[in-house]
């Protein structure tokens, strides 16, 4: 069980984070998701990781054994530290690329690998680089779960795993996604989509 120690640092982010969690149970509903037994999770790109609650209550009745965070930005991942604990499993924040997790030792694959708000058209190479790792870390019978903020940006990060192979299980636009003004067309968990990896 994931414990919030900390309130979320921003105006909004409770009602985001509660409609996530919905999202992310109806998207594992229609992907005919049912999850059991202790689940190794990695959020990679987590930011402050304020998802992490419901996405340990999302995966319900299975519970969280392991849980990784992992973002570039230190004062991100010190925020995350601060917030979260985990009861009866390993919960951890690290400050590191995500598209280095190849290199980590002693890692377990993971079975649900999460990336929100993915930013996949800056800096491509970069989010390539991510998606590949991902893949890798994933165990074969895992998921990776991704949401964005635009439209388009949502159909590159479906297309380059498509490319890879990857079988998208479930592509949903969110009904109720918080619209935010700074840029057109952009809101909060706008899509989410399920994929599974190449079973070759």
């Amino acid at each position: 069980m994931i414990i919030q120690r900390l309130p979320f640092s921003y105006e909004g982010i409770d009602g985001d984070i509660q409609r996530l969690g919905a999202l992310l149970k109806h998207a594992f509903t229609t992907a005919g998701l049912r999850f059991s037994g202790r689940l190794s999770i990695l959020n990679l790109a987590c930011g402050r990781a304020d998802e992490t609650g419901v996405l340990s209550t999302a995966i319900a009745p299975a519970e969280c054994g392991f849980y990784l965070g992992m973002d570039l930005r230190a004062d991100a991942v010190a925020e995350a530290r601060r917030r979260w604990e985990l009861v009866d499993g390993e919960i951890d924040f690290r400050e590191g690329n995500a598209a280095m997790i190849g290199r980590m030792k002693l890692l377990p694959k993971f079975d649900l690998i999460f990336i929100r708000h993915q930013n996949y058209w800056h800096e491509p190479m970069v989010w390539e680089g991510i998606i590949d790792e991902a893949l890798a870390a994933l165990d074969d019978s895992g998921v990776l779960v991704c949401t964005s903020y635009f439209d388009l940006e949502h159909e590159l990060l479906v297309a380059s795993l498509r490319t890879r192979g990857a079988q998208i299980l479930v592509n949903l636009r969110h009904p109720f996604s918080r619209e935010l003004p700074d840029a057109e067309g952009k809101s909060v968990d706008r899509w989410v989509a399920i994929f599974k990896k190449d079973p070759l």
